[in-house]
C-alpha cells in the first residue's frame, strides 16, 4: 500500500469516529499521518502534521515524540533554524520529567546540532554522556555513533581522558574492530606513533569528508587534529630539530616548516622556529618546567618538615 492509500484511510477512520474520539486519540491518528508524509519524504506536509498534533494534544509522550520526528526532518534538510527552535522546546518539556532515555536521546540531537554549527567540543561533550544509553537508531547505527564521539573528541580533550573514556571504553571497545582505521588513528595518536597516524588520518578524513554531518566542517576538523598532534609532540621538548620532527612524523623537513610556520603565525602553537640552525624552541614547555621545578622545590620542602616531625614525635 501507497502513502496516499494509507494516509486516505487514516483519515477516512478518523472522520468516522470524528463523534467518538477523544482529544488525545485524534491527535494520535494526526501524528500517525505525520510520520507517513515523513516516511515518503514529504517533509512540508510532515511537519503541518506534527506541528497540529503538538497543539491539539495534551500527552507528554506524543508531544515528546512529535519534536523528535521534527528535530530529526530538520537534521535531514540542516535546517539549523528549525532544529535550535525545537531543541528549546523538547529542553523545556524535559525540565522537570526524569525520563532520562529521552534526556539521552536529546544529547544526540543537540550534538549533531552542534557539529553542524562547528561546536566540537560541546558535541563531543554530549555524544560521550549518551554513549552507555545510545537509542537513536532511527539516526544512524551504534558504530556511526561510536566513530562520530571519537573524532569529535580526539580534538577537543586531553589525552588522558581520551584514554580513559575512549580508547578504554567497553562500549567503543564492542564495535571499534568493524569500524575502519579507527582503533588503529586512536592509538597511534595516544602512543605517539606519528608517521603511523598520519597514514591512518588519511583513511579517516576521507570518512570525514563524505560524511553528512561533518563534511561541511572537513577543512576545520584536518586543521584541528594537525594542531592537536604537533603540540602534543612539542610538549615533551624544550627544544627540537625540525629534522628530528620531520623524521618522526615521516614526513619532509620543507613540509614540517611549513606546517609549524602557519599554525606558529595564527598563535596556535607556542614555539618560535630557528631557521638557521633548524631548532624548533617550545617556548610554553617554559611554564611546564617552572611548575615541575616548583613541584619538586615544593615536595622537598614537605619531606622535610615530616622528617623533622617524625623525629620530635620521637622524643
Amino acid at each position: 500500500m501507497d502513502a496516499e492509500k494509507k494516509i486516505d484511510e487514516l483519515k477516512k477512520k478518523m472522520e468516522e469516529d470524528v463523534d467518538g474520539l477523544e482529544e488525545v486519540d485524534k491527535a494520535t491518528y494526526i501524528f500517525e499521518i505525520g510520520k507517513i508524509y515523513k516516511e515518503s519524504k514529504n517533509f512540508e506536509k510532515a511537519l503541518e502534521q506534527f506541528k497540529e498534533t503538538i497543539s491539539q494534544t495534551q500527552s507528554f509522550n506524543t508531544k515528546i515524540d512529535c519534536i523528535f520526528e521534527i528535530m530529526h526532518i530538520g537534521l535531514q534538510e540542516k535546517n539549523l533554524d528549525l532544529i535550535k527552535e525545537y531543541l528549546t522546546k523538547c529542553k523545556d518539556l524535559l525540565k522537570d520529567e526524569g525520563d532520562w532515555e529521552k534526556k539521552n536521546r536529546l544529547k544526540v540531537y543537540e550534538g549533531l546540532y552542534l557539529i553542524l554549527t562547528k561546536n566540537f567540543k560541546d558535541a563531543a561533550q554530549n555524544f560521550l554522556q549518551a554513549l552507555m544509553t545510545f537509542t537513536s537508531t532511527e539516526l544512524f547505527d551504534f558504530k556511526t555513533y561510536v566513530f562520530y564521539t571519537a573524532v569529535s573528541n580526539i580534538i577537543t580533550v586531553d589525552r588522558k581522558t581520551l584514554k580513559e573514556k575512549i580508547i578504554d571504553n567497553s562500549d567503543v571497545l564492542s564495535v571499534i574492530n568493524d569500524i575502519p582505521h579507527l582503533q588503529k588513528f586512536l592509538n597511534t595518536f595516544y602512543d605517539g606513533e606519528y608517521a603511523e597516524f598520519f597514514k591512518e588520518l588519511y583513511y579517516i578524513i576521507q570518512i570525514i569528508k563524505n560524511d553528512f554531518y561533518f563534511s561541511k566542517h572537513y577543512n576545520y576538523f584536518i586543521n584541528e587534529i594537525r594542531i592537536k598532534v604537533y603540540s602534543q609532540f612539542l610538549q615533551s621538548y624544550k627544544t627540537v630539530t625540525m629534522e628530528n620532527m620531520a623524521n618522526v612524523f615521516g614526513v619532509s623537513i620543507n613540509f614540517i616548516d611549513s606546517e609549524l610556520s602557519n599554525f606558529i603565525s595564527q598563535g596556535r602553537i607556542n614555539a618560535k622556529i630557528d631557521k638557521v640552525s633548524g631548532i624548533i624552541e617550545c617556548s610554553h614547555n617554559e611554564q611546564n618546567v617552572d611548575l615541575y621545578q616548583t613541584t619538586i622545590r615544593e615536595s622537598d620542602i614537605l619531606i622535610s618538615k615530616i622528617h623533622k616531625l617524625s623525629k620530635l614525635l620521637e622524643i
